[in-house]
């Protein structure tokens, strides 16, 4: 790293261009909320070399919604013009062909793509935004009322002062979540198992797990997946899949709670034959059943052979089902015994946010306090530290951060984890995120530790150097 110091002020900070970043960005053009947004600067960060991606694109599993539900992210009049191209594109028709089934989730990463990378060629032009790819946030400094963003730019470091940020970074599962996941039930894994991450393994095609799993298989080591949700119940079925035909012939899925399923109605679900409380799995808003936690689509169809047959795949590979809390006291002693003798682990149990350093101005480290699923924040996605202190202006909703539960939007009672999605990313979520942005903006800040605008910098003698000019030695 030199030693030449770039500087950038604005208004907003967008960290992260995936899907929770873009469907902000979508809401914000079809709300008519971004020129409020853009009025000081709205300076785009992002880590790839084409922003607005993201990874959905990448993964070997289906969507737990259908093709309408992410071509309603699209049809708004406001964005008319802006994806008008698409209809000249093999992705947009592919998912519109599936409107009424999930569609590989590939698809409609590519379609999301395709649409983001026309929503930010308007912004940039029409609202002067400015996008900052393969650029990474490595510190953030929460100073009063603003925020110092520290990032990296081909070897060189900058600077953005901001008043509001909104860091979506993606999530990640750190192996050490699960062993204190697992260990706050007395539960624990061998020092010798290897704890391998879905969210990577969702990526690899059957003849890549073939592949890295070929050794365990030849050595007849055991294979447990550690979750309960659509991610948990698609791992079963990749596996099955793609090792059965090397010698893949049990399974065992350790889940905390019961298993549930996803039905549009208490009438469906009971002429399946489903078992559910009236009360607790029923959303009073929509009517659904387990609306928030219920397996949907492929996974309902793989969980519910499982749970009928204990069984997975063409041929059968026989699915172990424990349940370690409020299940059969049996079940919880096998999954004791199938955790310490596992040779493989699939950590399935949701994402921890991915963040860059952040600390207050006077050097002390902030820690984001967590509740299950995510990140402890208000309905805005605005965190709190450990001790408690919320940090405003700080807004954080995607995968690994999720939100809490809205009773105006309903979810069932029982559901107490947090709510993501890219349905969710273009709606509801990120509605609340530019309300509350739009109203920090829209408020004037007096006797701030930094003045934020160009010409409050030049009178008080302060650096205000944007990207591509020439840099001052620090």
């Amino acid at each position: 790293m030199n030693g030449y110091h770039l500087e950038a002020v604005c208004g907003c900070v967008l960290g992260g261009a995936g899907p929770a970043g873009m469907g902000l960005l979508f809401n914000a053009l079809k709300s008519g909320a971004l020129p409020e947004l853009t009025r000081d600067g709205l300076i785009i960060v992002d880590a790839s070399s084409l922003p607005g991606t993201g990874r959905l694109a990448e993964y070997q599993i289906t969507a737990n919604s259908v093709g309408d539900v992410f071509l309603d992210c699209l049809r708004d009049p406001a964005l008319r013009e802006v994806f008008e191209p698409l209809e000249h594109s093999a992705a947009y028709w592919r998912i519109r062909d599936q409107a009424f089934v999930a569609p590989p989730l590939a698809e409609v990463g590519a379609l999301l793509a395709e649409a983001s990378k026309l929503v930010l060629d308007f912004i940039v032009q029409r609202y002067d935004v400015q996008v900052w790819s393969r650029t990474m946030i490595t510190e953030v400094i929460s100073d009063n009322d603003e925020f110092q963003v520290w990032v990296e730019h081909e070897g060189r470091l900058q600077v953005i002062l901001c008043r509001t940020l909104v860091l979506n970074l993606g999530g990640h599962q750190d192996p050490q979540h699960l062993r204190n996941g697992l260990a706050d039930q007395g539960l624990s894994l061998s020092p010798s198992t290897s704890i391998q991450s879905a969210d990577t393994l969702l990526r690899m095609s059957a003849d890549e797990l073939r592949n890295h799993f070929g050794p365990t298989l030849v050595e007849g080591g055991r294979f447990t997946v550690v979750g309960g949700s659509h991610s948990a119940f698609s791992m079963l079925e990749n596996l099955a899949n793609a090792l059965q035909s090397v010698g893949l012939e049990e399974l065992t899925l350790v889940h905390r709670s019961q298993i549930r399923l996803f039905y549009e109605s208490a009438e469906q679900a009971l002429a399946n034959g489903y078992v559910f409380d009236h009360v607790k799995d029923v959303c009073p808003v929509s009517g659904r059943v387990n609306r928030s936690g219920g397996l949907r689509y492929r996974a309902f169809d793989v969980g519910r052979d499982i749970l009928e047959h204990g069984r997975i795949g063409p041929d059968g590979v026989r699915v172990h089902l424990l349940q370690t809390e409020n299940g059969p006291a049996q079940q919880y002693e096998r999954a004791r015994q199938a955790l310490a003798e596992s040779s493989v682990v699939v950590q399935c149990t949701g994402y921890q946010p991915r963040l860059p350093q952040l600390s207050y101005a006077n050097g002390t480290s902030i820690t984001l306090r967590e509740v299950k699923g995510g990140l402890d924040s208000d309905p805005s996605g605005c965190p709190v530290d450990m001790a408690g202190q919320r940090l405003q202006g700080l807004h954080l909703f995607g995968l690994g951060s999720g939100l809490g539960i809205d009773p105006r939007l309903g979810s069932e009672p029982s559901f107490d984890g947090r709510i993501y999605g890219v349905w969710q990313f273009h709606h509801d979520a990120s509605s609340a995120v530019i309300e509350a942005v739009s109203a920090r903006l829209s408020v004037p800040v007096i006797g701030r530790a930094t003045a934020s605008s160009l010409a409050e910098r030049a009178e008080n003698g302060l650096p205000f150097y944007w990207p591509g000019l020439a840099p001052i030695e620090s």
